[in-house]
């Protein structure tokens, strides 16, 4: 009698576990449906103007945005094209970003920059906040105009040529090479060479004399800039090396 009991026992208990199954499941099915789903993080916006040396709009130039500091790839986000005002827009994703501006003769907007286009230099770093507008401005040059434009038109130049380095000793690419007559210039030292390719090889042609000389991977040179190498050229020099953005030491 006591077993037939048990038996009788577990099997009433088994239906009804079974019972309260099938309802937990029903109650699953038929409210899962109406569980607010996760809010996703509202954008932020990148906005403002690319411009040239003069600080004259630049149109159809366009900003690229990294979600790292590795640039030499595709874009993660890219802005809209400038147009006539310069100005730019783009919504980004809250979070921390490196921002190039380029502007493409060509149009395009993959591989190497080609003769007349135009980049910013080294990436900027930037926070975007959900829900805020952040302005940045771009300024955007072709470095072999402006190496033109800062030497003098003659037949005595000499060829300074060599490496711009990080101090790590890798080739620094996209940084160019100056030289002054002064340690220290204003805006602009008198001579600039193009931007630096992947190796890190750059020329400059300067008359015969003594100059200070730098690199830097930021256009223009940040404010108080100071040349670290002094050297006398009085003939084609090679094998120059610079270190980009070296901090001059003090005496």
């Amino acid at each position: 009698m006591n077993e037939e009991y048990c038996a009788h026992f577990y099997v009433k208990s088994a239906v009804r576990l079974q019972r309260i199954t099938i309802l937990l499941l029903v109650f699953v099915v038929l409210f899962s449906g109406n569980l607010p789903a996760p809010v996703a993080a509202e954008p932020g916006v990148l906005g403002g103007r690319v411009l040239d040396i003069v600080e004259e709009p630049v149109q159809s130039a366009e900003v690229y945005i990294f979600d790292s500091l590795d640039v030499k790839r595709p874009a993660d986000f890219i802005s809209n094209r400038t147009g006539e005002n310069g100005q730019y827009q783009v919504q980004l994703p809250p979070g921390n970003y490196w921002a190039v501006a380029v502007f493409r003769q060509g149009g395009g907007r993959f591989g190497p920059l080609a003769y007349g286009d135009k980049h910013s230099g080294e990436a900027v770093a930037f926070e975007v906040a959900a829900g805020v507008k952040r302005s940045m401005d771009f300024m955007v040059l072709n470095l072999r105009e402006a190496a033109r434009k800062h030497q003098k038109k003659n037949a005595d130049l000499i060829r300074v040529t060599g490496k711009v380095k990080h101090e790590s000793g890798s080739p620094a690419a996209m940084a160019y090479a100056m030289a002054h007559k002064l340690e220290q210039f204003g805006v602009l030292p008198d001579y600039i060479s193009a931007w630096t390719d992947t190796q890190g090889e750059y020329t400059l042609y300067l008359p015969p004399g003594r100059y200070y000389l730098g690199a830097s991977l930021g256009f223009p040179p940040k404010n108080g800039y100071i040349l670290n190498l002094n050297q006398q050229f009085i003939e084609d020099t090679d094998k120059v090396d610079l270190i980009v953005d070296k901090v001059k030491e003090v005496q």
